[in-house]
């Protein structure tokens, strides 16, 4: 069976662990070059070793999404060795489960240089790229908070419904170049990083209809689903995945 993602190069943030790491396997499993993009330079070579064992391709390449010229060296050393970038996932991020009162400036900071400037130096570094190309592909992962607005992290609600229309207003912007610009919003994933609060963890699911967190697999299932040309015609869109938790 032909693989949806042969022969493209994807540049996965965030890709040591989590959904990002099960992003870049399933990408590498359809076929395509990944590009593991992450601090933790012992997990990124694990994955890239995975890929490989596989039959799959892949290189690691340690970045830090908050610095610009870390995330331009990336995108750089990608283009040196494959020639062209066909999809980018912005994947890397952290929460921010602060009330409002009490959150500092460099807790602001902190979510706005990862889980929005990360991903924005990407798409200034790749979408003049696909635009040359004349195709490409970005997701940008969200959150189903941005829409939620959930009170115990508006830092991280403000950001990631910021992230969703700028994603949006690319998507008009680019689409004459053949370039698609998507959200993929998870609820609730069963990742290292959200059951970090294991309370917390427990409480929130019990509130989902299914009766259970999602799996960092069931989201990489929709990322091939929207880098491939099955998703074609699907461009500005939000893809939620939350067990039912619905507004």
């Amino acid at each position: 069976m032909e693989k949806r993602l042969a022969d493209r190069v994807a540049i996965v943030t965030g890709a040591t662990s989590g959904i990002g790491e099960a992003i870049a396997l399933r990408f590498a499993r359809e076929g395509a070059r990944v590009a593991l993009a992450g601090r933790r330079e012992e997990l990124g070579e694990k994955n890239r070793r995975r890929i490989a064992d596989e039959g799959g391709e892949a290189v690691f390449i340690r970045t830090d999404v908050t610095r610009g010229e870390d995330v331009k060296a990336l995108v750089d050393a990608v283009l040196t060795r494959y020639g062209r970038v066909d999809v980018l996932v912005n994947n890397a991020g952290v929460l921010g489960n602060i009330p409002f009162e009490e959150a500092t400036v460099e807790d602001w900071r902190r979510l706005v240089d990862t889980d929005a400037l990360g991903g924005i130096y990407a798409m200034w570094e790749v979408l003049p790229i696909m635009r040359e190309q004349k195709s490409g592909n970005v997701i940008n992962v969200t959150s189903i908070d941005a829409t939620l607005s959930t009170p115990h992290e508006p830092l991280y609600c403000f950001i990631k419904a910021g992230m969703e229309h700028l994603t949006r207003c690319l998507a008009k912007q680019y689409a004459a170049y053949g370039i698609r610009l998507n959200n993929l919003a998870p609820g609730l994933v069963a990742t290292d990083l959200a059951r970090d609060n294991p309370a917390m963890f427990r409480k929130l699911e019990e509130g989902i209809p299914l009766g259970r967190a999602g799996t960092p697999r069931e989201i990489a299932d929709i990322a091939a689903w929207l880098a491939s040309d099955e998703a074609s015609f699907v461009t500005g869109a939000t893809i939620e995945a939350n067990g039912g938790c619905v507004r």
